[in-house]
């Protein structure tokens, strides 16, 4: 069983670094770059479970920026069989390896003697799943994100049938 999810929580939502600007009106969601919402916004915990075993148990992580790694695994599995979940703030990486029609599941950290796996097609699935509830919800709650072109990047990653881009990019 694989289960991808995140817990918003609005005190959040701005980096400290931002809060003052926020306040005083000088940051628009909508012009934001994709590299300040994936590095700093919307710090959510993250819940990331295969087969019992939990890569992820509510790490905080910026929701978008793990909506872009997640976007681009299911290409990455297709083009060359093996995939990277990592984060930018430390060296924790979650592995994915295609085996015939499923996925195994590796990290850097405490994987079990014998790694989860899941169908491919479950977790193309949840991923889509994942990153549409993700962009859903910050549109909701900040409809000035509706704007940002780096979630209409992300809305096109999931709707691809071939599911999405070439790489794990920034």
């Amino acid at each position: 069983m694989l289960h991808i999810e995140f817990t918003p929580d609005s005190d959040m939502d701005i980096p400290a670094g931002a809060a003052r600007a926020w306040r005083e009106g000088l940051i628009g969601l909508a012009t934001l770059s994709v590299t300040d919402l994936r590095y700093g916004w919307f710090a959510y915990q993250i819940d990331f479970k295969v087969g019992g075993h939990a890569f992820l148990s509510a790490t905080r992580e910026p929701l978008v920026d793990i909506m872009f790694t997640l976007a681009y695994t299911p290409q990455e599995l297709r083009a060359g069989g093996s995939a990277e979940i990592n984060f930018t703030e430390n060296s924790y990486v979650i592995h994915l390896k295609l085996v015939g029609d499923r996925v195994r599941f590796t990290s850097s950290h405490r994987t079990p003697a014998v790694p989860p796996e899941c169908p491919v097609e479950d977790y193309t699935a949840a991923v889509r799943s994942f990153v549409a509830s993700g962009v859903a919800y910050l549109v909701e709650s900040r409809p000035a994100l509706m704007e940002n072109p780096a979630l209409d990047e992300l809305r096109a990653l999931v709707s691809d049938p071939a599911g999405g881009g070439t790489g794990n990019q920034e």
